[in-house]
């Protein structure tokens, strides 16, 4: 299918002069465009003067943005002149297109842009999804390579310069990446992190009043010598982390402490002080304990009225047995129960388990297999519930000493 030319020169070329449509070709999901240079000739670019000898013509297919979800290719025919000044080196030269495409390039100059923000924003496997799903086909290493041939930011000297180390290969090779702590971005990466690399990048970069920096002495050294005037501090994380190597460096001074421990896990000057007080002097708390307290009270102060036993229990409405117990009770936490284990079928076969454990065998499935082959009335859940009870109970070994760290 073709259209007119004059159409396509609008819609495909808007804003692009030198260039003309021959013919269109719409087949197969791809539109190719066929065009040629509109201009009589051109200047050469190493001796500037025009020329309009054609030495020859070849064509270059270019890959433009989609046009109605079809592939748009260019079919670009260029023609190459022959420079006729006798002093200039250069005999030929191709005719240029500067705002259709680059030399050498494959694609238009707004597709190798579209490319390049799609890098920007997914970078390689991703961003090469997105252009297959927009029409572009490009591959994750033609993106990233449109992000690398881009130039460098250029910032402006921050005021708060941050400066740090950082390894591309942990235990050999360092570098310096310098930051602007106000702005949380990246400034610039010294190949070393050395003195001299950072005093040269300050003396070049005039305007740094603050330094926040490593406390490496190649890094004071270096901000001493670039930056004279500008005032050095360290960040939180540094201040961090020099506390943590001098705690550490003192615990390490008292190991000897740490491979003794008292056996009975607390200090030696509590167990001094609690070595005295009686077991049974202990205060429950909670709404339970309140209830006890209150009704151990209460019981105590009617007896003390002369109130028989059954007489309070008629008169608050209680059980004889409850009132005897709050008043055969000296002290109101002797009436708060323990709370004791429930009998269960397992109790009779516990001594075999807890034996058979201590000797090396933890698997619940071959316990269980072993009852059952005794005729033990006892569940599959019963066994695992009782040997996590013991994998959990505290065993008889010493525990090993805290590490200084």
């Amino acid at each position: 299918m073709q259209t007119d030319a004059s159409f396509w020169d609008s819609l495909v070329f808007d804003g692009i002069d030198d260039v003309d449509v021959e013919a269109v070709t719409a087949a197969f999901g791809t539109v190719e465009v066929v065009a040629r240079g509109r201009a009589v000739g051109a200047e050469c670019p190493d001796c500037g003067r025009l020329s309009d000898r054609v030495h020859d013509r070849y064509h270059r297919r270019l890959r433009d943005l989609p046009l109605a979800g079809q592939g748009l290719v260019i079919r670009l025919a260029v023609r190459r002149f022959i420079c006729g000044a006798a002093d200039c080196p250069r005999r030929t030269f191709a005719e240029p297109f500067s705002r259709l495409t680059a030399p050498h390039a494959r694609f238009t100059t707004r597709l190798n842009h579209a490319l390049e923000r799609v890098g920007l924003a997914l970078a390689g496997r991703a961003g090469a999804r997105l252009a297959a799903q927009l029409g572009f086909g490009a591959g994750r290493m033609t993106l990233l390579r449109r992000v690398m041939a881009l130039p460098d930011p250029q910032f402006s000297t921050p005021r708060v310069l941050g400066v740090d180390d950082f390894a591309i290969h942990r235990g050999r090779t360092y570098s310096t990446v310098l930051t602007s702590v106000e702005d949380h971005r990246v400034v610039d990466v010294l190949p070393t992190r050395e003195a001299g690399p950072l005093a040269a990048w300050l003396i070049r970069h005039p305007g740094v009043e603050i330094i926040c920096r490593d406390r490496a002495g190649a890094y004071a050294e270096g901000a001493q010598r670039g930056a004279p005037d500008a005032r050095q501090v360290a960040d939180r994380f540094h201040l961090w982390q020099g506390l943590g190597r001098a705690v550490e460096t003192c615990v390490a001074a008292h190991r000897d402490c740490l491979r003794s421990p008292s056996t009975s896990g607390t200090l030696p000057g509590a167990t001094r002080a609690d070595s005295g007080r009686p077991q049974h002097d202990w205060d429950p708390v909670g709404r339970r304990a309140e209830r006890k307290k209150a009704a151990h009270a209460l019981v105590h102060e009617m007896l003390a009225q002369g109130h028989s036993r059954r007489a309070i229990a008629r008169h608050l409405g209680w059980g004889l047995n409850t009132v005897l117990r709050y008043a055969n009770a000296a002290r109101w936490q002797d009436t708060i129960r323990e709370n004791r284990p429930r009998p269960s079928r397992l109790d009779p076969y516990k001594p075999y388990l807890e034996r058979r454990f201590a000797a090396g065998c933890t698997s619940v499935t071959h316990l269980h297999r072993e009852l059952l082959a005794d005729n033990a009335p006892v569940t599959y859940q019963m066994v695992r519930a009782h040997i996590a009870t013991l994998r959990e109970a505290p065993s008889s070994r010493p525990p090993r000493p805290p590490t200084v760290r």
